[in-house]
């Protein structure tokens, strides 16, 4: 009776489906850029790329998730209805890295990309270690989260010169 958390597969693989729909359904909004000649890849290939490779993978997940559920019916399981409160519980992990991310990307105009990088990459590190080894990780997450989010910024703004949101840094001159 492993097969009992088909759940895991199904719920996930459907909203992940979802987004992926919704992002597929927006890239025809993403204005064309031609740049300095004609080829024949434009800006939406890699967001097609992205978006069709998450739907596949989203369908993937679904269908393993129906096979487990048909195996553990056939090991004569029996379904089990959950509550909203018990799924949440039981995949926090998930939930609190899809909220982290929606705050990340809601308040990077405001706040600047450096800041909530850094902010962004500290709690997702908390939020995917055991909460009995977090006196332990906090300064490794914090240097790791600083490291990184500086050189990150570094590589898009200087490097590659893709302009970031600089939020509240623009007070300092960045």
């Amino acid at each position: 009776m492993q097969n009992k958390n088909y759940k895991t597969d199904i719920i996930p693989g459907i909203v992940i489906a979802i987004f992926s729909i919704g992002y597929l359904a927006l890239v025809p909004g993403i204005q064309t850029f031609t740049g300095l000649g004609s080829t024949p890849l434009t800006n939406h290939f890699v967001p097609y790329l992205w978006g069709g490779s998450l739907l596949a993978l989203s369908l993937w997940i679904i269908v393993r998730g129906f096979r487990r559920r048909k195996k553990y019916l056939a090991e004569e399981g029996k379904i089990e209805k959950t509550s909203l409160k018990n799924a949440l519980m039981e995949q926090r992990e998930v939930v609190a890295s899809f909220i982290a991310l929606a705050l990340y990307v809601g308040l990077m105009d405001l706040v600047g990309f450096v800041i909530m990088t850094i902010l962004y990459v500290f709690v997702q590190i908390l939020i995917l270690t055991p909460r009995e080894k977090w006196g332990k990780t906090y300064v490794p997450a914090a240097v790791t989260a600083a490291v990184s989010g500086v050189l990150l910024f570094y590589i898009f703004r200087y490097l590659l010169n893709v302009l970031l949101p600089v939020g509240v840094l623009k007070f300092f001159g960045l």
